[in-house]
């Protein structure tokens, strides 16, 4: 049977592991960013979401564990370099949402003319055609 309780080591276990999904969420995150088509994005934004699951169990037993142990667990591993992966990873997830945004306005822009076309040709169509006289000789 597996001990269900936090062993004082067990906090630095948990700090890495959260460095390490830390990591693979910027290395998914720089990937969305180089491809070259948002609708490509999709196996990476399940991969993060993943990645996100897995940080927010890790959080909580690192949770659990500080309120078991005084130990400040960042101040002994470098708080600063996961500052700046943090950093990282919101910089690529805000230049991701600007593309996305920017791709929505594009084809709102594309459905938009569209419309106009098709609204233009059903108008055009509708108004009387002039008729053919016969004229009899």
């Amino acid at each position: 049977m597996v001990n269900d309780r936090l062993r004082h080591s067990d906090g630095m276990l948990l700090l890495q592991k959260k460095r390490a999904l830390l990591r693979r969420w910027d290395v998914l995150a720089q990937h969305q960013l180089a491809l070259s088509h948002i609708d490509d994005a999709l196996p990476l934004l399940e991969e993060k979401e993943d990645c996100l699951e897995d940080l927010q169990r890790v959080d909580s037993l690192l949770d659990d564990w500080g309120q078991s142990f005084p130990t400040k667990l960042d101040e002994i591993l470098e708080p600063q370099g996961l500052q700046r992966l943090l950093e990282k990873i919101r910089v690529a997830e805000q230049e991701f949402a600007r593309r996305v945004a920017q791709e929505r306005n594009t084809t709102i822009t594309e459905i938009k003319t569209l419309l106009q076309q098709l609204n233009y040709g059903a108008v055009k169509s509708n108004r009387p055609q002039p008729r053919h006289r016969k004229t009899i000789l």
